[in-house]
This record gives C-alpha cells, sequence and structure tokens, in this order.
C-alpha cells in the first residue's frame, strides 16, 4: 500500500510518500480502507517531535487520527463490523494512523458512518469532537445551567464545544 510516513522527527520534509506493509488486523481490530482522513494541530506536534512525553511513537510512522472509509477486514473476535461496511473512527495516536490506504483499528474505537454525511465530512468529527467533549464534560465537569464561554469557536474543536455545550443546556 502507499503511505506518508516519517523515519524521524522534523518539519514537513519529513513527510515521505512511500510503500509501506498494509496492515493485518488482530482478533480486536478491524482494517479500514481510507476513503478520507484529516489534518489536525496534533499531526504536526507528533511529527515534530513536541509530544513524545504524551505520544510515544516507533519509527517509521504513519501519521492521522481520523479515519472515515469502509471495514476491509475483520479481526476473529469481530462480530459487529463486516466487509464494505461504512465507517469512522479516531485511531490510536500511538500507532500507525490515516495517512495511507488502509490502518489497522481497534474494532471499540469504530463507528458506523452516518448516511447523513459524506466520507469526507466524518472525517472531520472523531478528534475534533472528542477534544471538545473532553474538555467540556471530562475536564471541565460542565452541568446543566452553567455558561461556558468558548474561544476559538469558529474552529474544527470550537464548532463541537458550542454544539455539545448547547445539548447540555437543554438536557
Amino acid at each position: 500500500m502507499k503511505a506518508i510516513q516519517i523515519h524521524k522527527y522534523g518539519g514537513p520534509g519529513v513527510l515521505k510518500y512511500e510503500d509501506a506493509p498494509k496492515p493485518s488486523p488482530g482478533a480486536d481490530d478491524v482494517i479500514i480502507k481510507v476513503f478520507a482522513t484529516s489534518v489536525n494541530p496534533i499531526d504536526w506536534k507528533i511529527r515534530e517531535g513536541h509530544a513524545k512525553g504524551m505520544f510515544p511513537v516507533k519509527f517509521p510512522l504513519i501519521p492521522g487520527w481520523d479515519v472515515s472509509g469502509e471495514i476491509d477486514e475483520v479481526g476473529s473476535n469481530i462480530l459487529n463490523f463486516r466487509k464494505g461496511d461504512e465507517v469512522y473512527s479516531r485511531p490510536d495516536p500511538t500507532k500507525n494512523g490515516t495517512y495511507a490506504e488502509y490502518v489497522v483499528v481497534k474494532a471499540n474505537l469504530v463507528n458506523g458512518k452516518p448516511q447523513s454525511i459524506d466520507h469526507e465530512k466524518a472525517a472531520a468529527v472523531p478528534l475534533a469532537g472528542l477534544t471538545a467533549w473532553q474538555a467540556l464534560f471530562d475536564y471541565g465537569k460542565l452541568q446543566q445551567g452553567q455558561k461556558v464561554l468558548i474561544h476559538a469557536a469558529s474552529g474544527g474543536v470550537g464548532t463541537f464545544a458550542v454544539q455539545l455545550a448547547k445539548w447540555k443546556e437543554r438536557m
């Protein structure tokens, strides 16, 4: 398969488009044929080595941690997905990512893609949506009736944060 890989930390020049082995699923994994991915700030932070303590990597590394596509293979323990299912996911950021034709992902990190959105839009959801959720609820402990100020509300995370805060207000 073709993939964009890095073999060392550095700037954009370390990104190499090259052949890489197609991943194989473990018992609890699925292989997703990548239709769309997205680019997030964490991608360049990992690529430049700024996140070494939080996300240790093994080189060569395929970056990218949002994906939308279809199931290509399933591991032996997987019963809820089958080949051809349209899905989206945020793979483990310490493993190879989504700047490739295929990515292996733990099945518990995968969801069916909503039919109401295309693959490009679905690939923009996982990491930004998860970051907004964690900021508001896991760390911010936002409760109904509280007010929240969301800076940069027109960005990826901010767009989700506004909608999630509004949802919490209506609960």
